[in-house]
């Protein structure tokens, strides 16, 4: 029986990741139109807004107004980064507090597991296994 469901396991797996394949192609093609468009879009307004204030500021005004709206708003942006980037820190110290208080409560626990060796190979499995988990979290955060 399991002969015959593997094929049909691997075929359903395989159609799979080539419909996933395929919208992902298709979605990043949608998308980077979509991107195109908004780029145009945007430069357009910038031109427009440009346009209207040319008659009441004159070009050399104009220019500068546009130009510290945008510097403005870019600031903006760059002060929400500088806070959500903040916020994130915050939550990685608590989340590494937490991992040192259970690495504490199982430390606390280990001299009642080494009265067994066979809960003492386990404890140090686990150990191992906590380290190794800790070691690659802290090479992705950057």
């Amino acid at each position: 029986m399991l002969t015959r469901a593997l094929p049909m396991a691997i075929s359903a797996t395989s159609r799979d990741i080539r419909g996933i394949y395929r919208r992902a192609k298709r979605n990043a093609v949608l998308n980077g139109l979509a991107a195109v468009c908004f780029a145009t879009a945007y430069v357009a307004g910038l031109i427009a807004i440009g346009a209207y204030l040319v008659p009441i500021y004159g070009p050399g005004v104009s220019a500068l107004l546009v130009a510290g709206a945008m510097a403005a708003v870019g600031t903006l942006i760059l002060l929400v980064v500088a806070i959500l980037r903040r916020r994130e820190k915050r939550r990685q110290a608590r989340r590494q507090a937490a991992q040192r208080l259970t690495a504490a409560a199982a430390l606390s626990v280990l001299p009642q597991l080494t009265k067994s060796k066979s809960l003492l190979l386990v404890a140090a499995a686990g150990g191992l296994a906590f380290l190794l988990s800790r070691g690659r979290d802290d090479d992705g955060d950057a």
